[in-house]
């Protein structure tokens, strides 16, 4: 990727978990790299498969690392989320959620009914409760009922600060294996999330840069979408795993410190 068309960024798009933090542990000094984001003068944008927590939670964890973000500037799978279902059910679906209480919470606050039975649609997320009754459920509504099938994500891990755990692929692996059945997925590599976030904003594709731990989905997601991307080596990749990755992404930096000073000596 030729400096000049680097040049155009005016907008990150930052995956949260394994570039922000590890779980509770923040990753470097966050409020330091977003001052640094701030001098460069690039927007920042947030588009996570985890739809574990509200744009609001979120906002509230970076406000302890000492950073000032709105609601507004978050685009996560569940956002991405409520935005397909309204597209694809405008007359509003009733939805069984094999997923987390904010999941469900931000449903419910969009106009959708979440429901234990006779559902329009299934919607498999990050479940730290799973269950055989939910796998069942799940089942039964899909194969008996004729529900649709849906997932936020497909992230077979996520990084917490004591090491790696099962993502929600693994609640949505349960559903389609027992259904036979494959969801539509929401989340990266997906565009759903950073087209909703270059609409919001006034961004072409070429105006912003994914930014991600994880090629098979942040950059994956990014290339897809037409977008530059950048690749953190704070997370899921490392090292070794880079000369095996192609096409290559756009950077491949330590973590979000060195990325934004990269992209700051290109603006000099």
């Amino acid at each position: 990727m030729e400096q000049s068309a680097l040049k155009k960024v005016k907008a990150l798009f930052l995956d949260m978990d394994g570039v922000l933090w590890a779980d509770k542990k923040e990753i470097g000094n966050l409020h330091e790299v977003f001052e640094s984001i701030r001098e460069a003068g690039l927007t920042v944008l947030f588009g996570s498969n985890n739809a574990t927590k509200t744009p609001e939670e979120y906002c509230e964890k970076l406000a302890s690392f000492g950073v000032s973000v709105q609601p507004e500037q978050f685009f996560t799978s569940g956002i991405a989320t409520v935005y397909q279902l309204h597209k694809d059910f405008p007359h509003g679906p009733k939805i069984y959620v094999f997923g987390s209480p904010s999941l469900k919470k931000l449903l419910r606050d969009n106009g959708f009914e979440v429901v234990e039975e006779n559902a329009d649609v299934v919607l498999a997320s990050l479940d730290r409760e799973i269950s055989y009754e939910k796998i069942s459920r799940a089942m039964i509504e899909i194969c008996e009922h004729g529900a649709k099938f849906y997932a936020t994500n497909t992230d077979s891990t996520f990084v917490t600060e004591n090491g790696w755990r099962p993502g929600g692929g693994v609640m949505v692996n349960c559903v389609e294996t027992c259904t036979g059945v494959k969801p539509f997925v929401i989340g990266k590599p997906n565009t759903v999330m950073i087209e909703m976030a270059c609409k919001a904003n006034g961004l072409n594709p070429d105006e912003i840069m994914a930014v991600g731990d994880r090629y098979e989905t942040d950059i994956a997601g990014g290339i897809n979408f037409g977008a530059r991307t950048g690749l953190v080596l704070s997370g899921y990749e490392t090292p070794e795993t880079v000369p095996h990755l192609d096409p290559q992404p756009d950077l491949i930096c330590k973590d979000l410190a060195e990325l934004v000073n990269a992209l700051k000596e290109l603006q000099k």
